[in-house]
């Protein structure tokens, strides 16, 4: 890249992230890692590719391997795919055996159809926001989509590959082999795309027999994103190998049964794992190498939903190079490497990075009723996803229930915010029932069902409102999973009087249905607020709304009264009842039922059997 240009970025284009306890400043245009030094030593080396030469922009195969030739330096902007695709070892292959070359895709995305293989006397090669998709993978040696290798007494040094994408490759993804050395991936994405029992990512060393490699294989990965490979990330043998702020995600849909493993010291190995973010991995460190096993020490990293060792084996290195003040919080990894890893830079000129560094989360605020101190039935109590309240949240089984017991000091309708979070794939539903009394002892039930969306992930929690009928003082709120389905996560709620219910009185010569007996139809005297309903057949199929909402287009719901005025029942209008349905469960005699609307009721009386 233009020297100056370079410069002028680095001072606008700053990427500000939170590292430990201070602001870090992340500059994406900047060569960091084993790239920036000789050997395993601490003397510095300034990786600058063709630095402030005019870029010569290339539209053909053949041209562009011609500019990687030789040492007078290069930048190159490749615009459109180049090269015609190869298989096994046959086809489009970029041989770069030159050295101060600064090889860029002129957009975001531009794709290489060809392989690279960085080889021989190469040097100071910076490689940028390029893609590379393999015919997929197998196990007979193929091409690698890069390899990075020595041949012939000479040695590949000082690479830095950076913002490109490896995809699908025959024998592995990116190779770092026979005596190649300072060797950087930043914001790289390693991945597979097709399901095979070969998808092998990242090999340092091809062999326990490489005197070659001894000393050497130094390589540093920053801020790089393994997308569904089954092993190798890497796996290693006579390197230093320092992975930091990388992001490791199975999928065994992609790894077809193969056993996902994620890094692996083998001979004479050194690997410091730090501040990397695992998720879904079986073994995210892997210490089953058959011969002689190496060393992976651990430091902060972290692992979602991750099984098999974790721990590590033991003490690595100390890098040579400063880091520590752009490294991540490991909490930072994964948004960070996913806003940027991979081909995402608009232009050759331009080092944007796409990612905003999140505003600091504002304190989760307690609602009045936490989950977790309600009574579970089919479900536990859990705190692993960030983002609650209290001390914890309540995970269903299928069918499960939780229990909470709310007090509030007036009969009426409620509304509920209730905290959820549902990182499943579907809507998952809870039937929410609330049951209290009366001062005089007559009950007040209600019932609805909500459906909870789908979140982002576990750690996004959501509020659904919804509304429900309580009395005065002690009520139980049930919520229950809905037809042997799970249910979503819930935090809390809480709880704020919508509309306070008023005991009516009793309507004058309200007509009196008796739903126990047959021919029993409701006459109802003129002038009256009352409408004739039919409830001689329990299984009527016309609903007390539907029958009503001639006379009350607009219903809001239906009330139950007992004879004394006290309101035993509440039924949503949506929900579809018979006349006698309304009073079913409740003790024998008449009720009051009221279709209520604004300004306006209908009213009958039904008596229960």
């Amino acid at each position: 890249m233009n020297a100056k240009l370079k410069n002028a970025l680095a001072a606008s284009v700053v990427l500000a992230l939170c590292a430990l306890d201070a602001q870090a400043a992340v500059d994406q245009c900047k060569p960091i890692g084993w790239a920036t030094r000789s050997g395993r030593t601490a003397t510095a080396f300034e990786v600058t590719g063709g630095g402030n030469v005019a870029a010569d922009t290339v539209r053909s195969f053949s041209q562009l391997q011609n500019l990687v030739k030789g040492t007078t330096p290069k930048v190159i902007y490749i615009d459109g795919t180049l090269g015609d695709g190869w298989l096994n070892r046959s086809g489009s292959r970029l041989v770069i055996d030159g050295q101060n070359k600064t090889i860029v895709g002129l957009k975001a995305g531009t794709k290489l159809n060809a392989c690279i293989r960085i080889a021989g006397s190469a040097k100071n090669i910076i490689l940028r926001n390029i893609v590379i998709e393999g015919p997929g993978s197998n196990a007979d040696q193929a091409w690698d989509n890069i390899v990075i290798e020595g041949s012939s007494g000479k040695y590949p040094t000082n690479i830095w590959v950076d913002h490109c994408e490896f995809w699908d490759g025959q024998d592995g993804n990116a190779d770092v082999v026979k005596g190649a050395d300072n060797v950087t991936f930043t914001w790289c994405k390693f991945g597979y795309k097709k399901r095979s029992t070969h998808n092998l990512s990242n090999l340092i060393g091809s062999s326990d027999s490489e005197p070659e490699s001894e000393g050497k294989l130094n390589v540093t990965y920053a801020f790089n994103w393994w997308v569904a490979a089954a092993q190798r990330k890497p796996r290693c043998r006579y390197g230093n190998i320092h992975v930091m702020n990388n992001l490791i995600t199975a999928d065994a849909n992609i790894s077809a049964g193969t056993d996902v493993l994620g890094m692996a010291p083998g001979y004479q190995c050194r690997i410091r794992s730090e501040r990397n973010h695992f998720i879904n991995e079986r073994e995210p460190i892997y210490l089953g190498l058959s011969g002689t096993i190496g060393v992976a020490e651990v430091i902060d990293n972290k692992y979602t939903s991750c099984s098999g060792n974790t721990k590590g084996n033991g003490s690595s290195f100390t890098p040579p190079y400063d880091y520590t003040g752009y490294m991540l919080n490991v909490n930072d990894v994964e948004a960070a490497v996913k806003a940027n890893a991979g081909a995402t830079l608009s232009s050759p000129t331009v080092c944007d990075a796409n990612y905003v560094p999140p505003t600091p989360p504002e304190p989760v605020v307690e609602k009045a009723y936490q989950a977790e101190k309600g009574t579970v039935n089919g479900g536990f109590l859990e705190s692993s996803n960030a983002g609650f309240a209290g001390t914890g949240y309540v995970n269903f089984d299928k069918d499960g229930d939780l229990v909470v017991n709310v007090s509030v000091e007036k009969y009426g309708v409620y509304q509920l915010d209730i905290d959820f979070t549902n990182g499943s794939s579907e809507t998952r539903s809870l039937d929410i029932s609330s049951s209290g009394t009366l001062p005089d002892g007559s009950a007040v039930a209600d019932k609805v069902t909500e459906a909870f969306a789908k979140t982002s992930a576990w750690t996004e929690w959501k509020t659904l409102t919804t509304k429900l009928t309580l009395g005065p003082g002690e009520n139980e709120i049930k919520f229950a999973t809905v037809g042997g389905n799970d249910g979503p996560n819930l935090d809390q709620f809480d709880l704020k009087l919508l509309e306070e219910i008023k005991v009516p009185e009793l309507p004058k010569d309200t007509a009196v249905a008796d739903t126990s007996t047959k021919d029993t139809s409701v006459t109802v005297p003129t002038g009256t607020d009352s409408t004739a309903v039919d409830t001689s057949d329990a299984d009527h199929k016309e609903s007390v709304v539907e029958v009503l909402r001639m006379n009350v287009p607009a219903v809001q719901e239906v009330l139950v009264f007992d004879l004394n005025g006290n309101a035993v029942r509440r039924i949503p209008a949506a929900r579809a009842l018979t006349a006698s349905e309304c009073t079913r469960g409740l003790p024998a005699g008449r009720y009051i039922v009221q279709m209520r609307s604004t300004g306006l009721s209908k009213s009958f009386v039904v008596l229960n059997r």
